[in-house]
């Protein structure tokens, strides 16, 4: 007997009937588009739930846009599908996917990130008649890179509090809801005390502050809060002139590794 729960969930949702796109993603996702009253346009796959993964977990996707953009949410919905079908796995919630280059065309868009949706339980959770939970419905974000590690340092909820609201993350022709990086030079640094003695090695920029370690210090070396000091990013970078190049181009989020005093450094920001 053929399961219609995930179906008649998407058929279902946001109280409108959708509108049912003739082409399919691999030969047999269908892409729905809901046009409710009280919300943006939002495009949902009915049938990414019947992709095998490792886990078990089945889920649908769905992917808001405005009006005229509908063509750029059937991408990311692709994109993610794919991604299901050829690893097996469903897309992590809060962990941005992100690509080297933006992948619409003309737009800085370049990664993809699954959040819960704006309408709640109601929309997210696929439960069978009797209330059992089989799967979800992952709301897809389409985001720029500083976008994407500001969410990742800091989570979606702070990024949608920096872009103003949720709906100011939906044009895919926007410059982006984040500073493309940097920090002001007030802003305090922590440093190991150790740095009396050796230079700084790693350097976390947490979207607030920075942190740095020589990479000599123990957890609990760190955990006592007589061993660090606090600088201004001023005082820090006059200190150590050769960071300068990381700590005013830094995205949130982002690590870099030094080696040596030659200003040269290696990201390690996933």
């Amino acid at each position: 007997m053929t399961d219609t729960t995930f179906p008649a969930h998407v058929f279902d949702a946001l109280g409108v009937d959708p509108a049912v796109l003739d082409d399919r993603i691999g030969g047999t996702v269908r892409v729905a588009v809901k046009r409710p009253a009280d919300g943006p346009i939002t495009l949902m796959t009915v049938g990414a739930s019947l992709l095998p993964t490792d886990s078990g977990e089945r889920v649908e996707l769905a992917v808001e846009v405005v009006a005229g953009q509908e063509g750029a949410g059937r991408v990311a919905l692709e994109i993610v599908c794919d991604d299901i079908a050829t690893n097996h796995r469903v897309p992590p919630v809060g962990a941005p996917w992100r690509n080297s280059e933006p992948f619409l065309r003309g737009t800085r868009i370049a990664a993809i990130l699954a959040t819960p949706s704006r309408w709640g339980a109601s929309f997210d959770e696929v439960r069978s008649a009797d209330g059992e939970l089989l799967g979800h419905v992952r709301t897809l974000r389409l985001l720029t890179i500083p976008e994407a590690t500001y969410a990742n340092a800091n989570g979606w909820d702070a990024l949608v509090e920096a872009a103003g609201s949720v709906d100011a993350l939906l044009d895919v022709t926007r410059d982006g809801a984040v500073e493309a990086g940097g920090i002001a030079g007030n802003a305090p640094v922590f440093l190991s005390k150790m740095h009396a003695e050796h230079p700084p090695r790693w350097i976390t920029f947490s979207g607030q502050d920075l942190q740095s370690v020589v990479g000599l210090e123990s957890d609990e070396y760190m955990q006592d809060s007589a061993n660090i000091e606090i600088r201004s990013v001023d005082a820090f970078v006059a200190a150590y002139p050769w960071v300068a190049g990381f700590v005013r181009s830094a995205l949130p989020g982002q690590t870099a590794l030094f080696t040596d005093d030659s200003g040269a450094y290696v990201l390690e920001d996933d």
